[in-house]
């Protein structure tokens, strides 16, 4: 097994960053902030419910009380 030399390693990860930042603002045509996406919220707020399925919800709901004994 070779013994890996961190200062070498250092360097190819930096420019290896380097060149996948000016690869990401060669393709999107703007600057490379090193954010890797908006995050997204999960949270079941029964305000943020789709309304055209209120009707499907509904029923469901009604026949799971007609499940239970």
């Amino acid at each position: 097994m070779k013994k890996l030399d961190l200062k070498k390693l250092q360097r190819l990860a930096e420019k290896n960053r380097e060149a996948s930042r000016a690869q990401q603002e060669a393709e999107y045509g703007k600057p490379a902030d090193g954010k890797r996406g908006k995050k997204r919220d999960f949270s079941d707020e029964p305000s943020k419910r789709d309304p055209r399925y209120e009707g499907a919800d509904r029923l469901f709901t009604e026949m799971k009380k007609k499940d239970r004994p």
